[in-house]
């Protein structure tokens, strides 16, 4: 018996090409859904929340304190857009983060999961993910941008036909861009 080693080359997921690197406000784009993150106490803190909230509007925070309790790390629910011009927000619940102790990267990947899950579910074809998690209390931006490109990745699926990965900053779509060059998504 003889072994056999091929090299069939690097290995390859479905549906990749339809992941889109921008540059741009998140809060702007005309997708199905649009992905955000909150600590389970449901504070709507940090910089991407705060524009979410400045363009949604107070409607936003008394939805989420009048129709979510008791929410579990790594729920996901979808709610109205609120003006916003996607059709929906996609609120993914994080951990409370006092220390580095309380930062799991199983945490981040798997509501991004999730939400690609839900989407699907909804029979949703769009979607736009800022970079979640990775402010003062989150995650290091290039760990941050790993978990949210292997979660999008994993659940890619048929149906969903744009998957918006939406930065502002230069060193932010930098990163993103390493880490989706490491899964074989071409280009900007």
């Amino acid at each position: 018996m003889s072994i056999v080693i091929s090299s069939s080359g690097r290995a390859t997921k479905p549906f990749l090409d339809r992941i889109h690197l921008l540059q741009g406000d998140v809060t702007e784009q005309h997708v199905d859904a649009i992905a955000m993150v909150v600590p389970q106490r449901l504070e709507l803190v940090g910089d991407l929340n705060d524009s979410m909230q400045a363009t949604s509007g107070i409607d936003l925070d008394e939805f989420i304190l009048e129709n979510i309790f008791k929410p579990r790390v790594g729920e996901v629910y979808a709610l109205p857009a609120f003006g916003l011009p996607a059709k929906h927000l996609f609120l993914g619940i994080m951990p409370n983060v006092r220390t580095d102790m309380d930062i799991n990267d199983s945490d981040l990947s798997g509501v991004v999961r999730r939400m690609m899950e839900l989407a699907r579910c909804m029979l949703l074809t769009s979607i736009a993910f800022p970079p979640l998690a990775c402010g003062k209390k989150g995650f290091p931006k290039p760990r941050a941008a790993r978990l949210i490109c292997q979660g999008i990745s994993d659940r890619m699926e048929e149906n969903i036909e744009d998957v918006r990965i939406v930065c502002e900053a230069d060193d932010m779509i930098d990163i993103f861009q390493r880490k989706l060059d490491v899964l074989g998504v071409k280009g900007r």
